[in-house]
């Protein structure tokens, strides 16, 4: 079968192959998948460069790649709602491939219509999901949002406007084509465009209230300066580090003001969904499937093709979504 591996550590741009390997074996507690599609996000880049926890290393040589995916089922397990030919998302690793053998517990099923698209995509909703919940903003407080042309904190902010909170997003410079307002956002702040600090752009912003939640995926200069504003009882929630840089943060201000900074991994990282998660699992699919979510896919690319999504998903994140396509 065709797949996309790795040898060495390094960007997926530098040590991503794509070759013909033979076809995974279906272990205990597995099930064989085909796969349809899957997402390209920062998560595989930081897999391939063994930048994860060391139970999330690549497995070298000859490790498949790719972490979150769909496909259709072929055979093993034991659940019923998992025949063959259900459709199905996962979170799971080597899934850059024609088949994968997975988990049976990560499998979450779909539904047969389900938009394929939109089901690579469900990580991320749940990721955007989970991070609002998090940060504890309640509605007509202000939460504020970096990297806000990111797939997840696009969809973070029409959950949050969902639910009445006050978002503003936080990018390094406006892009032709995408709306931020239009999403529910009440203010965009570009860093390109500061003629101050951005602590005083969004004292700016909120009346001087300052911020109830921040949910960051910058980190360094950014961060800092946000945490400068956060409110009493504020909550800061990392989910990214495009900068690499450490942020700062007063320890006073944090102990007295009684805050918390917290991180957030993938919340199927570690562990499958439980069997509890079937009701949080049908609301996320539930928002992510409806037209009126705006998910911004930018590009389908089949396997051969794997170069130009890598390419494009490092020089221009924010154009939205690339999706590799097996079928």
């Amino acid at each position: 079968m065709k797949a996309l591996v790795q040898d060495q550590i390094g960007s997926p741009l530098d040590v991503v192959e794509l070759r013909e390997v033979p076809k995974p074996r279906v272990g205990p507690g597995q099930t064989m998948v085909r796969m349809v599609a899957a997402g390209v996000h920062p998560g595989d880049f930081f897999f391939t460069q063994g930048l994860y926890p060391e139970a999330k290393r690549p497995q070298l040589p000859g490790q498949v790649v790719g972490n979150h995916g769909v496909g259709r089922v072929v055979s093993g397990g034991d659940r019923a709602d998992l025949a063959p030919g259900t459709l199905v998302a996962f979170s799971a690793g080597r899934v850059w491939a024609e088949y994968a053998a997975i988990d049976t517990a990560a499998l979450i099923p779909l539904p047969d219509g389900y938009p394929v698209e939109r089901a690579t995509q469900l990580m991320p909703a749940i990721t955007a999901r989970d991070v609002l919940t998090a940060s504890e903003v309640q509605a007509g407080q202000w939460l504020a949002v970096t990297a806000g042309h990111s797939l997840v904190s696009s969809l973070l902010i029409q959950m949050a406007r969902r639910r009445g909170v006050r978002v503003l997003a936080v990018v390094r410079r406006r892009i032709g084509g995408r709306d931020l307002e239009a999403l529910g956002a009440e203010a965009v702040i570009a860093l390109s465009d500061l003629q101050g600090s951005l602590a005083e752009a969004v004292h700016a912003v909120t009346g001087g209230a300052g911020l109830n939640g921040v949910v960051d995926a910058v980190g360094g200069e950014a961060l800092t300066q946000l945490l400068e504003v956060l409110a009493f009882r504020g909550r800061a929630v990392i989910v990214g580090a495009y900068d690499l840089r450490p942020f700062k943060a007063s320890a006073l201000k944090v102990l007295m003001d009684l805050q918390e900074i917290r991180s957030y991994v993938y919340r199927y990282f570690f562990e499958p969904p439980a069997a509890g998660d079937a009701d949080y699992l049908k609301g996320v699919l539930d928002e992510l499937a409806d037209p009126a979510t705006v998910v911004p896919i930018a590009g389908r690319h089949r396997l051969e093709n794997f170069r130009e999504a890598l390419e494009e998903t490092a020089a221009r994140p924010e154009a939205g979504k690339r999706v590799l396509v097996f079928d």
